[in-house]
């Protein structure tokens, strides 16, 4: 079911049964909602799912200049505009950049978010790799070449479709686009604290052969909450909840189960 929004469109899966918690999920880059999809079938309607383009991919691919590039504090308020319209107990779940975002609306919304998934995450102050590391990154958007050997050389689990279905999501995304959430993930949020303003329970998902959120990076986050969880999935890469997605599917119903209760 899709419903307009904000001038967009967010996508809402309702739950199996009445009171179920609601998991609202936000992309990261290079994609849109549809990455998780199958995240969604495999948890079966124990709780709803939410989820939505952010600016510049997917269905609003061509929104990115008309904003004139949204700030991570921005793309927050946006998200709080899709969580109002949510009854009910929230898990939030950000992957990547989308984490970024995730942990800011959930320091800003503890009393509607119950806790907050970060699945491969970049961490909230950013990656600050210099320029010569991220000029491939902003170069990527429009190469659909170089975007399927990224996603293969960090997801190296993908099968051939998986990999096609996600090259073709971002081989909509313009150069401009790219450029500026390159910037703004890697910038961050530059007065970070060393703890998050967010003082629920964290479940960090990571993979063993991601080479860009590293142990280290996923040790640096997770220390940064007050109750954290972290698992990580065996050969997994960036793209888990493409890759493993009933694996990623358990471990968000799990951590449900323990922050609300059951789902079923």
């Amino acid at each position: 079911m899709t419903q307009p929004r904000s001038g967009f469109r967010v996508t809402c899966t309702p739950a199996s049964r009445a009171g179920a918690a609601t998991v609202l999920m936000i992309h990261g880059f290079l994609d849109d909602a549809s990455v998780w999809d199958d995240v969604v079938d495999a948890m079966s309607g124990e709780v709803g799912a939410v989820r939505y383009d952010l600016p510049g991919f997917g269905s609003r691919s061509g929104s990115i200049a008309a904003v004139g590039g949204p700030t991570l504090p921005a793309l927050a308020a946006e998200a709080a505009d899709v969580l109002a319209e949510i009854d009910g107990p929230v898990i939030l779940v950000g992957q990547s950049f989308g984490a970024q975002v995730a942990e800011l609306l959930a320091a800003q919304q503890p009393d509607r978010v119950r806790g907050l998934v970060l699945l491969t995450p970049v961490p909230l102050s950013g990656t600050r790799l210099p320029d010569e590391v991220v000029a491939p990154f902003a170069a990527l958007g429009g190469d659909r070449v170089t975007q399927r050997r990224l996603r293969a050389e960090m997801s190296p689990d993908l099968t051939e479709e998986q990999l096609d279905r996600l090259t073709a999501v971002g081989a909509v995304v313009s150069a401009g686009a790219t450029a500026h959430y390159v910037s703004l993930w890697n910038t961050g949020v530059p007065e970070t604290s060393a703890t998050s303003a967010f003082r629920g329970p964290a479940l960090i998902i990571a993979g063993s052969a991601d080479g860009f959120v590293t142990e280290q990076l996923v040790d640096a986050i997770s220390a940064r909450f007050c109750y954290p969880e972290v698992k990580v999935i065996d050969r997994g890469g960036h793209w888990l909840h493409v890759e493993y997605p009933g694996l990623v599917a358990a471990m968000i119903l799990d951590f449900t189960d323990a922050v609300i209760g059951a789902t079923s």
